[in-house]
């Protein structure tokens, strides 16, 4: 709960600030962009302080794909018993994910989980229009000559730039189990705008979880 709480897009973005030791870093600030994770610190200025992830016991080598809202679970193993486990790979620390699934003999609960929101650009440049630039320019003694190269276009390339981010997050589920089958099936859609007019996510997320038991259990 404390992962989709968030409200965020991305598994890594969610985990900031919730296990001690560690560091969740933006590598850029472009909507969607990546994170760069450190969990004992960098060894280093050269190596790679990635480290690995496993979701549902399948080694991944990123997880930009996982939609928060099909995760259970998340443990972050720090410790050099990660490296015994899982080979060097995992001497940067492991992310272990437990996604979500089905009960035996539970009946069909179906779930929806949508949200909609509005970025909006609160830090603007104050800059001046055509009319005050010329103006500026006679008074620190621009030669009259320059002043027509000046023109008389007004174009705010602010406005030009940035724009209203609407973005909007809708997650739909049904899971339950028969006796010998439990299931789980989850659809999601993701679409987040950027400030930047050129900036856009976009995420499409299905799954589907059986978990059989064709034995019974003593």
């Amino acid at each position: 709960d404390a992962i989709t709480a968030k409200g965020t897009t991305g598994v890594v973005e969610a985990l900031q600030g919730q296990v001690a030791g560690v560091n969740i870093t933006q590598s850029t600030g472009r909507t969607g962009g990546g994170f760069d994770i450190e969990i004992r610190g960098k060894s280093s200025t050269n190596s790679d302080t990635k480290p690995i992830y496993v979701v549902d016991g399948i080694i991944c080598d990123d997880i930009d794909w996982l939609n928060p809202q099909d995760i259970a679970r998340i443990d972050v193993l720090k410790d050099a018993s990660s490296t015994a486990i899982y080979g060097s790979r995992a001497s940067n620390g492991v992310i272990l994910i437990t996604t979500k699934k089905g009960s035996a003999n539970q009946k069909v609960k179906v779930t929806y989980t949508g949200s909609v929101s509005l970025g909006v650009p609160v830090s603007r440049v104050e800059v001046l229009d055509a009319a005050g630039l010329k103006t500026y320019a006679q008074k620190v003694g621009v030669a009259e000559e320059y002043l027509g190269l000046f023109g008389d276009a007004d174009t705010d390339w602010q406005n030009e730039i940035y724009r209203l981010a609407p973005s909007t997050d809708h997650n739909f589920s049904f899971m339950g189990g028969t006796k010998n089958m439990p299931y789980r099936a989850s659809i999601g859609y993701t679409l987040n705008e950027g400030i930047k007019k050129t900036s856009e996510f976009q995420r499409v997320t299905a799954s589907l979880n059986l978990s059989p038991s064709f034995l019974d259990k003593h």
